[in-house]
């Protein structure tokens, strides 16, 4: 009876011991399971972040871009400004032409007065004054009426890139069969300028204050 008693302890006893070693086991498996599948990972992790080289190339990479980028518009800045500079010059001589041509009277040139503000005028202008030609050459031939003229100044007021209205002050002699004498007088003339086939040409004026 001890005899039987001694051996079901000892199988119990063999059993559990087996029972530890299974688990020992399955622990220790589980555990180079888990190592296996954080490898993988941790290598993605490394991928996945950037090392120091590689933030510093893309940053270089950045700037000199930005910095490119920059001179880019500060060059067609540059040409900008000095093409709108050539634009002004231009439009200001052509309304300096114009008024002198417009104003500058001789009834001894009437004719050919005429002549010279019809060719450096268009539009509305242009058609109005051809009509008034005949009065105009008349008018200026009965009263004897000689002017000089000089522009003081001439400023753009507005311009696009075939047009602009130019502010002419000029200033003017007169004499005439009334008796005037070399009489002094100054004006203001706002005058819009087109381009017209090329050529710079006064579609509209009047005389401002």
């Amino acid at each position: 009876m001890i005899d039987s008693i001694e051996t079901r302890a000892l199988a119990e006893e063999a059993e559990a011991e087996a029972a530890e070693a299974l688990a020992e086991a399955a622990r220790a498996r589980a555990e180079r399971l888990r190592a296996e599948a954080a490898e993988p990972q941790d290598k993605r992790r490394r991928l996945r972040r950037p090392g120091w080289s590689t933030v510093v190339a893309v940053l270089a990479v950045f700037v000199t871009a930005a910095s490119l980028a920059a001179s880019g518009y500060v060059t067609w800045h540059h040409r900008e400004a000095m093409h709108r500079q050539q634009q002004s010059a231009e439009f200001e001589a052509a309304a300096r032409q114009i008024a002198i041509t417009l104003m500058s009277i001789d009834a001894a040139k009437a004719e050919e007065s005429v002549k010279q503000i019809l060719d450096s005028s268009t539009g509305q202008f242009h058609e109005e004054f051809k009509s008034a030609s005949e009065d105009f050459v008349k008018l200026t031939q009965d009263g004897k009426v000689v002017t000089d003229v000089k522009v003081k100044a001439a400023a753009v007021e507005s311009m696009t890139e075939d047009s602009a209205t130019v502010l002419v002050t000029t200033t003017s002699t007169v004499t005439n069969a009334a008796g005037a004498d070399k009489q002094p007088r100054a004006w203001r003339l706002s005058v819009d300028i087109v381009r017209d086939a090329g050529r710079l040409k006064m579609s509209k004026m009047e005389f401002v204050p």
